[in-house]
């Protein structure tokens, strides 16, 4: 009875020491990978693949909103878009922008063949997320009132994401 609960305390510790290094380096590669705003992103007229106009400060002034740059080639966003697909299922205004991900025609028939219908710009050459200063795909950043109150790289689920976005939320 003894072993056990030793062994039960040692793989408690183990976890929560593990954990929590898997922690603090997720936060020191996001830390390290932060994007930068261009100078009055917010105020700038965006446009779609539907040629639909888009202005940051709008879509993130009643409530947070996420801007998910993202990639069809990406095996990452593969797995997290369709948690960014109900997101923006259950209300939250999700603006994708699709690096590299070929002509507007291409990433149109990417979005329709997995079933995704967030607003999603285009940037075939790479040039607005350079001007974000974005380093990997997929990049999530959280906007409230046009400014940027969180970001995260990699794979988040959709728990994590529905969290980050109350938070955000309530203390903003």
């Amino acid at each position: 009875m003894n072993n056990k609960k030793s062994l039960l305390i040692r793989w408690l510790k183990n976890l929560f020491v593990y954990g929590g290094l898997f922690i603090v380096i997720s936060l020191m590669v996001d830390w390290y990978r932060s994007p930068t705003a261009p100078a009055q992103f917010e105020q700038k007229v965006y446009y779609d693949i539907q040629y639909q106009p888009k202005i940051i400060a709008q879509l993130s002034s009643e409530k947070p909103m996420l801007l998910y740059f993202w990639g069809s080639w990406c095996h990452y966003c593969k797995v997290v878009s369709p948690n960014i697909q109900q997101l923006a299922e259950n209300g939250t205004e999700v603006l994708g922008v699709a690096l590299k991900s070929g002509d507007d025609s291409e990433v149109q028939r990417y979005l329709n063949e997995n079933g995704y219908n967030f607003a999603t710009l285009n940037d075939p050459s790479g040039e607005f997320s350079q001007g974000w200063n974005i380093q990997a795909t997929p990049t999530i950043l959280i906007v409230k009132n046009g400014k940027i109150a969180h970001h995260t790289t990699g794979y988040t689920s959709y728990l994590s994401l529905k969290l980050r976005l109350w938070l955000t939320e309530l203390f903003p």
